[in-house]
């Protein structure tokens, strides 16, 4: 992610007086304005907008508000405004006040005082998305956790999974990214996660009592409906024409995209993970691994181990995703219908073990979900011309709601601490009075969006329109008039770079007696 905004947008002519002008005069005259301004305040009629004018340091944009004998900043009468909001004489911008607060009611009478700031050619750079490699874009769905996957055997995943409060359901090219998404809701509160198969045309969920089937060319639906009885299915698979439901009842089939459910005869004991390709079913429980071919009955395979996941390979060999007897240790690995472990693969010490395994039926090649604490990983593994294997590409999510800094180091974890939001700044000489003023300033975020203001409460830079937001973070730069500003909402983090602060000027517009 790179984006870029320039606080210093182009100042265009205004009542024809040319901009140069207008400022070198303005700076001339500046010192008997702001003389007139303190001494001869504004008065007011009841109901009668008065004109102010007040003299600019230089070009930029214009933050001015309106404060009570308090401090109290009681009404934003510009945020950000440029030249063009304004009418522009020679002893600098005009702007009127109609003596109400920012809710619109009338203010009651005293004495105000108008100031703000001139905000110069400050820089917002969108720098990248942390903690989460899905998020690779704005456009991008922020994933922020896997249900279940698919690999396509052109390399492409198919993806199910959590988007905030959003399922969704999602085709992933590792070089192109995303093709389509679809989010969806359950018509039923979901008792588990929802479960995902594909057929090589189409992607079938099954969420809830909802049978979905999206096509896998651009996620048009093809069909939805076909509701499945109790008990919910633990695991499913597919075929062209033919979907599979493992459940404690036995194991069924539906012609696909609607077909009714039935019963499979003679079934296997209880599936708790299964797959199935064009010939084969495979499928494992406490029971063991059994494998059917064709329309024999399901045989068991002689493999000790308690097996968590199950994935048809090429030829006749399968993948599984277990630990083996006496170890708690996850390990991957391929075997033989006779049970002959082929290959084994076994995590690195610190690594996140495997959950779930899909297996490529044409090439040597397989996908791993893998979790730990914290942190959830997809990886492809392929094979080398070594007989080796090797790491295609992999995405994680790293879990990423107490982000912050340390030693200005971007973490997706900082304890219980939290982030400090305020630094102050020390701005350039301001040419109106010769003073270089120390600026505090503070990050904030609503249903606005993320940007810095002043302590008084006056907007001054707008970092991000999101918002989905409900953290923020901060840290000098590389530089002193430089910020590092970070936001997320526990999903991801973004991170953005801040330049050119010290450009921002006090503007003092005077006195206003209000009757």
């Amino acid at each position: 992610m790179k984006t870029h905004v320039d606080t210093n947008t182009a100042l265009p002519e205004s009542g024809g007086t040319a901009v140069p002008s207008v400022f070198s005069t303005t700076r001339k005259c500046a010192g008997i304005v702001a003389l007139l301004a303190a001494f001869f305040p504004t008065s007011l009629r009841a109901e009668e907008p008065v004109a102010i004018t007040f003299a600019v340091p230089d070009t930029g944009l214009v933050t001015l508000g309106v404060f009570d004998k308090t401090g109290t900043l009681v009404r934003t009468l510009h945020r950000l405004a440029p030249e063009k909001d304004f009418r522009v004489d020679i002893n600098g911008y005009m702007t009127r006040w109609d003596g109400k607060d920012d809710s619109g009611r009338r203010l009651p009478p005293g004495h105000y005082h108008l100031r703000g700031y001139l905000v110069g050619n400050i820089t917002v750079e969108g720098e990248d998305f942390l903690f989460n490699d899905w998020a690779t874009d704005e456009e991008a769905p922020k994933l922020s956790r896997i249900h279940d996957f698919s690999l396509l055997e052109n390399g492409d995943l198919v993806l199910l999974a959590q988007e905030g409060s959003k399922t969704l359901v999602g085709r992933y090219s590792p070089v192109r990214g995303f093709l389509w998404s679809k989010n969806f809701s359950s018509a039923v509160p979901l008792v588990s996660d929802p479960l995902l198969a594909t057929n090589g045309s189409s992607a079938i969920v099954l969420s809830g009592r909802s049978r979905e089937v999206f096509s896998l060319e651009n996620g048009d639906e093809v069909a939805a409906g076909g509701g499945v009885e109790s008990p919910l299915p633990v695991a499913i698979a597919a075929r062209p024409d033919s979907l599979f439901f493992a459940s404690p009842a036995g194991l069924f089939s539906a012609t696909l995209p609607q077909g009714s459910v039935e019963n499979i005869q003679s079934p296997p004991p209880f599936f708790k993970v299964f797959d199935a390709d064009a010939t084969r079913l495979i499928g494992a429980g406490e029971d063991g691994l059994h494998l059917r071919k064709g329309v024999s009955p399901f045989k068991k395979i002689p493999l000790a181990a308690n097996i968590t996941s199950v994935s048809l390979g090429t030829g006749d060999t399968f993948w599984i995703v277990g630990s083996e007897p006496g170890s708690p240790e996850r390990i991957v690995a391929q075997a033989s219908p006779a049970g002959e472990i082929l290959r084994t693969l076994r995590p690195e010490p610190g690594d996140p073990r495997p959950d779930k395994i899909r297996a490529s039926r044409i090439a040597e090649k397989f996908a791993t979900l893998e979790s730990r604490p914290g942190l959830q990983r997809l990886r492809v593994m392929e094979r080398n011309a070594d007989g080796g294997w090797t790491i295609a590409w992999q995405r994680s999510i790293e879990e990423c709601v107490r982000f912050g800094f340390v030693n200005d180091r971007a973490v997706a974890d900082v304890g219980e601490k939290i982030p400090p939001r305020d630094l102050s700044f020390r701005l350039d000489e301001n040419p109106l009075t010769g003073k270089k003023e120390i600026l505090p300033l503070h990050a904030v975020f609503d249903q606005t969006g993320t940007r810095l203001v002043t302590p008084d409460g006056l907007p001054v830079v707008e970092v991000s329109p999101r918002t989905d937001i409900s953290r923020i973070a901060i840290c000098r730069g590389k530089s002193a008039d430089t910020m590092r500003l970070l936001q997320g909402n526990g999903t991801f983090v973004e991170e953005f770079s801040i330049s050119g602060i010290s450009r921002i000027l006090p503007i003092d517009a005077g006195g206003v007696d209000l009757p």
